[in-house]
């Protein structure tokens, strides 16, 4: 067994600034997680109809998310993993088309991050990690909804340049590779949680509107009752 190296007063504190560094990040990730979903999810919700505003909703909220990363200088490499994951995540818990959404997220990271002069291949892929893991916690078919956010990546480097559309599509064949092996290659179901949830107000919505049809009707016993019983003799 590999015996662990002691530390002196200066490792010890660049490992503890380190690791405190690092724990900080990942709460920051997660908290912009969260309130991305929560803008999507809620967007989408005021808007009635997911599926026309789906493109404007995702496209406004991944813009606005990553103007915010700059402002703060959290970086877009760093974030773009939480932006994506946010936004896929937020559009599911709508019921809207996830492959959509992560293909307007993927095309607009492309563009801001083409606008800024910033590494488009490495933010592309981070992206693109976000899609996948959202895809994968929803229980989704996570090779198809990957498929289209590698996809309109490509498409959108290629509107900048050939060279930026080869580039991106080098760093992203790791990803399409690992989906043609298998990976994601069987449609996933959603998670139990949420087919019940469904499942149980489709019931719900069924009854009330069987009972609201229903006329209403007397007990057979009663009836029988009724049509037996004589006059009273005079």
């Amino acid at each position: 067994m590999p015996v662990p190296v002691p530390l002196g007063r200066a490792g010890s504190a660049v490992r503890d600034g380190i690791a405190g560094s690092l724990t900080t990040l990942t709460q920051i990730e997660g908290k912009m997680v969260v309130l991305v979903k929560a803008a999507v999810s809620s967007a989408l919700g005021a808007a009635g109809t997911v599926a026309g505003e789906l493109v404007l909703v995702v496209r406004d909220v991944v813009t606005g998310a990553m103007q915010a990363t700059e402002q703060v200088g959290t970086g877009l490499v760093t974030s773009a993993k939480s932006i994506a994951k946010g936004v896929v995540l937020g559009v599911d818990e709508v019921g809207g088309d996830m492959a959509q959404a992560a293909a307007e997220t993927i095309r607009t990271v492309v563009k801001h991050a083409t606008a800024v002069g910033a590494d488009v291949s490495s933010i592309a892929r981070r992206a693109v990690d976000g899609v996948v893991e959202a895809a994968v916690e929803t229980g989704q078919d996570v090779g198809r909804i990957a498929q289209a956010a590698i996809n309109s990546a490509i498409k959108a480097a290629g509107r900048v340049g050939s060279k930026s559309a080869r580039t991106v599509g080098d760093v992203l064949a790791g990803v399409a590779r690992g989906f043609d092996d298998g990976v994601g290659a069987a449609p996933a179901k959603r998670s139990i949680a949420r087919k019940s949830k469904v499942v149980a107000a489709r019931k719900a919505a069924t009854v009330e509107r069987k009972a609201a049809k229903a006329p209403l009707r007397v007990s057979s016993k009663a009836a029988v009752k009724r049509v037996g019983k004589k006059a009273p003799k005079k």
